[in-house]
């Protein structure tokens, strides 16, 4: 069984140093630029969802008011003028019959 031995070579003391500075220094980049990409990637799916909503939402506003047959409907309290023909009178004695 080998087991690791601190060199006491000074030149191999700094040639590690110096290799685990770069390698803890390119870990933390990476990370950056990995955290980086997570982080746009998420700002422009979130815009792109924002968007997409925005538009939905437009959507239903331009078909609501429609006065017909686009799934809309008067809006509350508008009067609307109607024509009808009476078809047959009928008194407050025929309602009582039925």
């Amino acid at each position: 069984m080998n087991r690791l031995t601190v060199s006491r070579n000074p030149l191999l003391q700094l040639a590690g140093l110096v290799v685990g500075a770069v390698v803890a220094v390119g870990a933390v980049l990476l990370g950056a630029v990995v955290l980086a990409f997570i982080l746009g990637f998420a700002v422009i799916a979130g815009l792109i969802l924002y968007v997409r909503l925005w538009w939905m939402r437009r959507q239903l506003r331009q078909r609501r008011p429609g006065p017909r047959g686009r799934g809309g409907g008067d809006p509350p309290g508008e009067i609307v003028e109607v024509e009808y023909t009476v078809v047959e009178e009928r008194t407050v004695r025929d309602q009582d019959r039925n």
